[in-house]
C-alpha cells in the first residue's frame, strides 16, 4: 500500500511514537537517579507476567521488598487519552527511576532511551533454548533491523539456558559474548516443584469431562509470517481420521499461538485449550506433544515426554519464513510425520526414543534443578 505523498509511512509513525515514550524517559532520566528498590517489567500484555517475569518477581521478592511497575506494549494500541498519558508522563518516570529492568521481547522505544549507568536491563526472552530462528537471525525490514542493533546497545544481559545455545542468541540479539548468561530460564522452576498430578488432572477433568480415562494429545503449533497461512493450520489436521483410529484411547486438544486469528472453528471432538491460563501446568497433563516449529517443544523435553514433529509446510517454513539454527531433521527430539497417516501409525506404535530426549534436553538447558531465578537474582543482586 502507497501512502499519499503528505502522509507520513507507517513506520514514520511508529518511530515518532517510539522517540516520544524515549523523550519523557530521558527526561526524568536528567533529574532522577535510579532507586534500588524500584523494578520495572516490559511485556506484550499481561498474560507474558505468568512465565519468566513473574518467577524473577518472586525470587526479588523473596530477597527484600521491591516496588514494581508493569509496563504493557499493547497500551499504545488502547487509544484512551487516559491511559497513553499514564504510559508516557507516569510509567516512563517509574522506568527511569528502576534499578532493575526485565522484558521478555522486544521493546522498540529501548532504541532511543538513554539509561543511567546504574540501571541493569535485562533480556529474558519468551522462549527457551533455540530452534526456529528469531531477531536479528531472521531480519525482515531494514526499519526494525535498524531498531534492534540500537537496542543491543541497551541491553546489559541476555539470559539463556545453555553455552551451546548462547552464540544464537548472540547472533538474535546482536550481543556480544559478555552480556550472554547462562544461568537458566526462570519459569521452567516450575517443573522442578511438587506438583499433585492427579488433582490437577481431576480438575482438568470437571473442566474437560471428554478427557475422563484418556490420554491427552496436545496439538500446537507455531503462527506462520502470513495470517491467511494461519487460517489453514486445522485444516492440515485430519480430525476426522484422528477419532477414527485412535478416539477411543487418546483426546486430542489444540493450543494455537497467541499471534495466531482465535477465530478458528474446532470440530466438536477436539478441544481448544488455547485460553487455558497456565501453560506449564497444560504440559504437566499432557502425555504426547504434537508441534511443528514451535518452541514449546524445547520446555516439554524437561518432562521427558514424548513429542512428535508434524512440518506439513516444512520447505516453505525454511525458506520463506524464518528457518532454523540447525539441520531440522537433524536437530528435533521425535520422529517427524509428513502426513495424518504418518501422525496416526507413530502414535500406534508408541515407540519413542526417550535417550534422544534426554540428549536434546541436556543440550538446551545446563542447569535443570529448578533454581534458575535464584541464579539471575544472585547475579544482579550482588
Amino acid at each position: 500500500m502507497r501512502c499519499a505523498p503528505n502522509t507520513p509511512s507507517p513506520d514514520t509513525m511508529k518511530n515518532a511514537k517510539y522517540r516520544l515514550f524515549a523523550f519523557f524517559f530521558n527526561l526524568y532520566r536528567i533529574f532522577f537517579k535510579p532507586d534500588h528498590h524500584k523494578v520495572s517489567f516490559i511485556m506484550v500484555h499481561q498474560s507474558h507476567f505468568q512465565g519468566n517475569l513473574r518467577y524473577i518477581w518472586e525470587e526479588l521478592q523473596e530477597r527484600d521488598h521491591f516496588q514494581c511497575t508493569l509496563i504493557f506494549k499493547d497500551e499504545y494500541r488502547s487509544g484512551t487519552i487516559k491511559s497513553l498519558l499514564n504510559l508516557f508522563l507516569v510509567k516512563t518516570r517509574q522506568l527511569a527511576t528502576s534499578q532493575y529492568v526485565f522484558l521478555n521481547d522486544n521493546f522498540l522505544p529501548l532504541a532511543f532511551m538513554n539509561f543511567h549507568p546504574e540501571a541493569e536491563v535485562v533480556q529474558l526472552w519468551h522462549a527457551a533454548g533455540a530452534f526456529k530462528k528469531f531477531g536479528l537471525s531472521a531480519p525482515t525490514d531494514p526499519n526494525l533491523v535498524e531498531l534492534e542493533k540500537m537496542i543491543a546497545q541497551r541491553l546489559d544481559y541476555v539470559v539463556v539456558s545453555s553455552q551451546k545455545v548462547a552464540p544464537y542468541y548472540m547472533e538474535a540479539f546482536g550481543v556480544g559474548k559478555e552480556k550472554i548468561l547462562p544461568l537458566g530460564i526462570p519459569r521452567t522452576d516450575y517443573y522442578f516443584q511438587e506438583h499433585d498430578l492427579d488433582s490437577l488432572r481431576n480438575k482438568f477433568e470437571k473442566l474437560y469431562p471428554a478427557s475422563k480415562n484418556k490420554k491427552l494429545v496436545l496439538y500446537a503449533p507455531t503462527f506462520r509470517e502470513d495470517p491467511e497461512l494461519d487460517k489453514n493450520l486445522l485444516n492440515n489436521l485430519d480430525i476426522d481420521l484422528f477419532q477414527e483410529k485412535l478416539g477411543k484411547e487418546y483426546l486430542l486438544a489444540v493450543r494455537l499461538h497467541p499471534q495466531i486469528n482465535q477465530d478458528q472453528k474446532l470440530s466438536p471432538e477436539v478441544i481448544d485449550l488455547t485460553s487455558y491460563p497456565d501453560e506449564k501446568e497444560l504440559l504437566l497433563l499432557t502425555d504426547i506433544l504434537i508441534t511443528d516449529y514451535s518452541s514449546i517443544m524445547v520446555e516439554y523435553t524437561l518432562l521427558e515426554k514424548p513429542v512428535i514433529f508434524y512440518p506439513y509446510d516444512l520447505e516453505f517454513y525454511e525458506f520463506y519464513e524464518r528457518g532454523f539454527y540447525q539441520d531440522y531433521h537433524e536437530m528435533v527430539p521425535g520422529p517427524i510425520a509428513r502426513s495424518n497417516q504418518e501422525l496416526i501409525a507413530i502414535i500406534k506404535e508408541d515407540g519413542y526414543d526417550f535417550n534422544r530426549i534426554r540428549e536434546f534436553k541436556e543440550s538446551q538447558f545446563d542447569h535443570a534443578d529448578g533454581k534458575s531465578s535464584q541464579r539471575v537474582v544472585d547475579h544482579l543482586i550482588k
